[in-house]
């Protein structure tokens, strides 16, 4: 069988680069490698990569920031002295260092020649293989002398994509896209400031073509030349001056043009307005002239009264009224005068001869008609006085204006009082002193009311007539409650 060689592998340069550094930093100095604990938990862990001097207290400006009042604000636990660590402890620290010469406590090196005496405590020289513990109070600090790690690599793209990014641009879109924004703008430009078209229609004249010629000064003369001067000065006067009165009477002539049509506008509106109008006057009298009432009134559909338009024209519905009435005989009183009351006609004597009008009976009289010079007896106009007393609260747990009351209730005195001549009417002596009582609730309403005293009792309809109009009113809202009032009326008959 043939041996079979194997070919050694070649490192990757980022491993070799790797191992390079892991390998110089072995053979370099060691760092300190420090964990603070507080209580059972580590709270914190950091490797001095710069073997620096480590400070610890409770200020933020320390390497480390620990809450221990023990600490003053910034202690230098770890010294570096010619390239050295030493460690710097107080009386108030305790623990255990592994020094070459074994392990000490801190308590036994305070009385050691090994450690020093400075002004702040004692000091003691480490070297690479030492380690301890400090405590002080519920803070103890770790720490030991580790290689340093190898720094962790920048991070960088694939060689891929840093090598080839040239060669992953379309060129195809990048070349229309380009021509589509080079047309796009030459486009934009093209009209912007090349492309101005000039629209000039000599048939309209609107304002603000009138306003631009108005302020439009006519073209200057050229300045004529030196030895022609005094011969065109008067002929240049004199055309500016027509063209000054060619360009007022121009002025002058559009306006009258536009007064004219705003004129003839005016006028072709109002002429529109009155052929609406008599358009809707006549379909009115068309409807009113077919109307089953309007003809049953009127009789404008028979053949001797015309249509409603002339029935109108003629003095409207109670045309003729009059002289039919008064050729109208038959009605007369029975003992020579003429009572008229509500509801009917009657004769002074007991009536229009027993039978009513429209029963197909006639009416019998004595021979004096109406208008013969006897006197007609008109009906009797009812007037009553009506007087509003100082109301009063009674009682309720609550409170409101007793004048704000007041005020309402005497806005209401002509309705109060029609409800008492309405049955004065019934009863001409009726008079006398009423009182209301009611009962204002919580949303400035009348929730209950009642009518008493004499006039109540005679005509307990004047009472709730009264009731019902206060009923309507909305009263200041009540504080705490709702609230009792009385209020008297005094009514007596009128002239």
């Amino acid at each position: 069988m043939a041996q079979q060689t194997q070919t050694p592998r070649t490192p990757r340069p980022g491993a070799m680069t790797q191992a390079m550094a892991a390998a110089k930093g072995a053979s370099g100095p060691k760092v300190l490698r420090i964990g603070v604990m507080q209580g059972t938990r580590m709270s914190e862990e950091r490797i001095i990569r710069d073997r620096g001097t480590v400070t610890v207290g409770t200020t933020e400006r320390n390497t480390f920031t620990v809450a221990a009042p023990e600490l003053p604000g910034s202690f230098e636990l770890f010294s570096m002295v010619g390239g050295q660590y030493f460690l710097n402890f107080t009386e108030k620290m305790e623990g255990q260092l592994a020094l070459p010469e074994g392990f000490k406590k801190l308590a036994d090196l305070r009385n050691s020649p090994t450690a020093k005496r400075g002004p702040t405590g004692w000091q003691v020289a480490l070297a690479e293989s030492s380690r301890g513990k400090i405590q002080l109070g519920e803070v103890m600090f770790l720490f030991q002398f580790v290689v340093p790690p190898p720094p962790q690599p920048k991070p960088q793209l694939p060689a891929a994509i840093r090598a080839g990014w040239v060669k992953n641009i379309d060129w195809t879109y990048n070349a229309c896209f380009s021509g589509f924004l080079v047309l796009a703008i030459a486009s934009v430009a093209y009209v912007e400031y090349v492309y101005d078209p000039i629209v000039d229609d000599d048939l309209s004249l609107d304002d603000a073509r009138l306003v631009r010629l108005l302020a439009t000064p006519p073209p200057a003369p050229e300045e004529p030349e030196h030895q022609e001067a005094a011969e065109n000065t008067q002929q240049q006067t004199g055309q500016q001056q027509q063209q000054q009165q060619q360009s007022a009477q121009r002025t002058q002539q559009s306006a009258e043009q536009r007064t004219a049509a705003r004129q003839d506008a005016a006028q072709r509106r109002a002429d529109q307005a009155a052929s609406a109008a008599t358009r809707a006057a006549d379909a009115a009298m068309a409807a009113l002239n077919n109307s089953a009432e309007f003809a049953a009134l009127t009789g404008a559909n028979d053949t001797g009264r015309g249509s409603a338009r002339d029935a109108l024209s003629q003095g409207g519905l109670m045309a003729g009224t009059a002289a039919d009435l008064a050729n109208v005989g038959g009605i007369a009183a029975a003992s020579g005068q003429v009572g008229v009351r509500r509801g009917g006609v009657a004769s002074a004597g007991g009536g229009l001869g027993g039978r009513g009008l429209g029963q197909g009976g006639t009416v019998e009289s004595s021979g004096n008609n109406i208008g013969s010079g006897q006197e007609i007896v008109r009906e009797r106009v009812i007037h009553g006085n009506a007087d509003i007393g100082g109301g009063e609260s009674t009682g309720g747990e609550g409170q409101v204006d007793a004048n704000a009351v007041a005020r309402l209730i005497r806005g209401q005195i002509g309705g109060i009082r029609g409800c008492y001549e309405r049955e004065l009417r019934n009863n001409p002596t009726l008079s006398g002193r009423l009182e209301v009582n009611f009962t204002i609730g919580s949303a400035g309403r009348i929730t209950s009311a009642s009518s008493d005293g004499p006039l109540a009792a005679a005509a307990p309809t004047v009472g709730s007539c009264i009731v019902s109009r206060l009923r309507g009113l909305v009263f200041p809202t009540p504080e705490g409650g709702a609230v009792q009032f009385s209020f008297p009326f005094t009514f007596s008959p009128g002239g």
